[in-house]
């Protein structure tokens, strides 16, 4: 065989180094798993010690026992690197619950000091709460929720007569930019039914007005009302909610 020839022949391709690489592919791909799981641990982790401190603050601020705090996102650590949470969801109560909410909060800043980002969310409350209310207790009322409409309870002056108990239906509206319920009166009949007397002049003398910002952290306002048999429904919106204990504690008024 020429040396041609020898140079073109086949040679075996060494097997050893081609092994070694592929042996080190395989530990780099599986360290980087690794350290994907614990990034994923580590974020699952941080997540629920944010959600714990957080649900531990509002508690301690609002006095509820039930406090659920949700923080939305992929990864709480980076966000927590940019020092704020996108997105957070704040709960308490069930459907069955004599008050329940959740509110969607933005830009919450992670030290949980100063005001968050906008504010969105629902407030239930059942007709005990709504007339444990004080503009409503106040007045000596007693709300009952049904359709659509409010019946209070309570004593009005009536001309000639004097102190008369009235039940008087009325539909709820926004007032105040949002701080406070309107009751306008639809009909009103008295509760002794021996009796009868026409109310209808006497509408406008029942109407209700109700300061539900007092019951609120300072900003958030009523954006809807839907009332239902036995509970009231109320959105919120606020541009930015206090996240400290003592701005939590803090509560709104009306003008």
């Amino acid at each position: 065989m020429s040396d041609v020839d020898d140079f073109f022949a086949e040679r075996a391709v060494p097997r050893r180094r081609a092994r070694g690489a592929a042996a080190g592919l395989f530990v780099l791909v599986g360290v980087l798993v690794v350290l994907a799981i614990l990034a994923v641990v580590a974020d699952v982790v941080t997540r629920g010690l944010v959600e714990q401190r957080a649900a531990a603050e509002i508690s301690t601020a609002t006095g509820l026992d039930d406090v659920a705090v949700d923080v939305h996102g992929t990864s709480v650590l980076w966000q927590i690197a940019h020092g704020s949470l996108d997105d957070v969801t704040l709960s308490s109560g069930a459907a069955g619950d004599p008050v329940s909410f959740r509110l969607d909060v933005s830009d919450v800043p992670t030290d949980l000091e100063g005001t968050s980002g906008a504010v969105t969310g629902t407030l239930s409350a059942d007709s005990a709460t709504v007339s444990s209310l004080e503009g409503v207790s106040s007045a000596g009322a007693t709300v009952t929720l049904g359709d659509g409409d409010v019946t209070y309870a309570r004593s009005f002056d009536v001309p000639v007569l004097g102190a008369v108990p009235v039940d008087v239906t009325a539909t709820p509206a926004i007032a105040d930019d949002g701080r406070a319920l309107d009751f306008t009166p639809t009909r009103a009949s008295l509760p002794d039914t021996s009796l009868s007397l026409d109310l209808t002049p006497f509408l406008g003398d029942f109407a209700q007005r109700v300061c539900v910002a007092e019951q609120l952290p300072p900003g958030v306002v009523l954006t809807s009302v839907d009332v239902e048999p036995g509970r009231v429904q109320l959105g919120l919106r606020s541009d930015g909610l206090p996240l400290t204990s003592s701005g939590l504690a803090a509560k709104g008024s009306c003008s």
